[in-house]
């Protein structure tokens, strides 16, 4: 396994990389960390370490440059050489190690996260959830979905707006028409937050569906 220390991201990789022992190793470390470390992830590079490294090349060999989605994790890097002439390719790990989110200490369902609940530890992202939260203003103020034990990486999934309005709250509903807008009172049949919609009882007895504004308020727009 090899770490790879940040450098000046234009520096060229080395030229012969026969030359030492470990020259492919570092001419491809180097090149990963050009492409991956954009991210401003710290970036790991694990090669086999019983690889044997590809022919000797007499210039600088040609990456084999193919469409990635993703830096981190599983990849095959690809050389070529031009004299003498060859191919090789070799299967790495990337890693990404950069903050996330997650709980401080064990939470219940529908537990409204502040400050002491949430930490932020560095992790690599090749081995959390996809959505995985990085920022702790992502996480506090929102509502967990499910019971979570301590040191569980939040995503986006496992959160939720709270609830700005219960089932049985007395509600003003706003009606808004084309040409018109009129109110009356109700009864939310659901619970929301802001932007959710949900069931309400006006007070003739029609059910209607509303979108949460705010606490005590909602919209049905017609």
């Amino acid at each position: 396994m090899t770490a790879v220390a940040a450098g000046n991201p234009n520096q060229s990789p080395t030229a012969v990389i026969s030359a030492q022992p470990d020259d492919w190793r570092r001419l491809i470390e180097r090149y990963i960390q050009r492409q991956a470390g954009a991210s401003g992830l710290r970036i790991q590079v694990d090669i086999p370490p019983g690889e044997a490294g590809p022919p000797a090349c007499g210039k600088a060999p040609r990456f084999v440059e193919v469409q990635r989605t993703r830096w981190i994790g599983p990849q095959n890097i690809g050389l070529q050489c031009d004299t003498p002439t060859w191919g090789w390719s070799v299967n790495v790990r990337v890693r990404g190690f950069g903050q996330v989110v997650q709980t401080s200490r064990a939470v219940p369902a529908g537990q409204l996260l502040g400050p002491d609940d949430v930490l932020q530890v560095e992790s690599d992202l090749a081995t959390e959830p996809t959505g995985v939260l990085t920022d702790l203003a992502q996480a506090v103020g929102r509502e967990t979905t499910r019971p979570m034990r301590e040191n569980t990486s939040l995503t986006l999934n496992t959160l939720r707006v709270p609830a700005v309005i219960n089932v049985g709250d007395r509600i003003t509903v706003r009606v808004v028409g084309k040409a018109f807008q009129i109110t009356a009172d109700g009864v939310a049949l659901q619970k929301g937050a802001v932007g959710d919609t949900i069931r309400v009882k006006l007070s003739e007895g029609k059910t209607v569906s509303a979108s949460v504004v705010r606490a005590g308020h909602v919209d049905v727009t017609l």
